[in-house]
């Protein structure tokens, strides 16, 4: 059986978020990341998307700060509302 020094349960924004975190401050770590659907994202995943679904939030207000979703990868324009299709692309 093997031993891991950090597990994470769930690839969902938060649960990326932490293992990132916990990998950049402890690199001689093992680390594992669980999930239970066929796609990280969380609740961005792919098998939730649907044609038309947006989130609530603006460009630049839904992003980790050391990857920045600019409009030229992503397709997003300042002002306007992020498709769920751009979200489950970035968290991927």
């Amino acid at each position: 059986m093997e031993t891991l020094d950090f597990v994470v349960i769930g690839a969902g924004w938060y649960g990326l978020a932490a293992a990132k975190t916990h990998h950049k401050l402890h690199p001689q770590n093992s680390l594992a990341l669980f999930e239970q659907a066929s796609s990280a994202g969380g609740v961005w995943a792919e098998h939730r998307l649907y044609p038309g679904l947006k989130s609530n939030n603006m460009l630049g207000t839904y992003e980790y700060p050391d990857f920045p979703m600019d409009p030229e990868t992503f397709g997003v324009l300042p002002g306007q509302h992020i498709p769920g299709q751009v979200l489950h692309d970035y968290l991927t």
